[in-house]
């Protein structure tokens, strides 16, 4: 308990008691009273000082998924953990350890453990939210049997057409970034990327290359 003078004695009581041995723990909502002695003269003061304690206790943080999965290719960082608050500081243990700077990189396996700290305040919640982190590694990149696909415009090809050895490929217009090509899509002539999809969205960044020709017949 802060107080500007040194010595101070505290009490249960405004009056009376025994003293409160300094390792007490404090209580939230007590009221603590000081007494002053004297060096010189031994002379307690009458009246105490009353001093109101409030212990505050923070909640922890929150998630709604506190096993995360990663995707390796796209290098996350412990600022990428998801959670419903802001400010979150990351330990590496549940009690004390050490905080973990935002841009540090995930490690596969990890468990971090965050607590917040209490608006307008410096104290941090005593429980902290644990999360488990798995790392990913990028879908293979998917095969074909041929890199160049021919195709007759009178069978109104689309790109479920084109031929991969793979299920759930997806394809771009680009080797990289890009929106992927809804499989019914009208196939043109041009250079069709494709990358087997997953549910974490950790494609494999080396894409397919199919070239596509889309011929249209001849009058007789």
């Amino acid at each position: 308990i802060s107080v500007n003078e040194t010595g101070v004695v505290w009490y249960a009581a405004a009056q009376g008691g025994a003293p409160l041995a300094p390792t007490t723990a404090l209580v939230n909502g007590t009221i603590y009273h000081a007494g002053f002695t004297d060096a010189l003269t031994t002379c307690s003061s009458a009246a105490r000082l009353a001093v109101n304690v409030t212990v505050s206790d923070p909640v922890p943080p929150t998630t709604a998924d506190t096993t995360q999965d990663f995707c390796i290719a796209a290098a996350p960082t412990v600022a990428n953990i998801v959670v419903n608050e802001t400010g979150v500081i990351w330990y590496t243990a549940a009690q004390g350890g050490t905080v973990i700077l935002p841009n540090t990189a995930l490690v596969n396996g990890g468990i971090y453990f965050g607590a917040l700290v209490a608006n307008g305040t410096t104290c941090e919640s005593f429980a902290r939210l644990r999360v488990d982190v798995t790392l990913n590694n990028p879908t293979a990149t998917p095969t074909t049997n041929s890199a160049t696909q021919n195709f007759c415009s009178v069978n109104a090809p689309t790109v479920a057409n084109i031929q991969a050895n793979e299920a759930n490929v997806v394809w771009y217009s680009a080797p990289s970034g890009g929106t992927p090509i809804a499989p019914t899509t009208t196939l043109t002539t041009g250079l069709y990327y494709g990358a087997i999809a997953n549910t974490l969205g950790c494609e494999n960044t080396l894409r397919l290359v199919v070239t596509v020709n889309v011929n249209t017949p001849e009058a007789v």
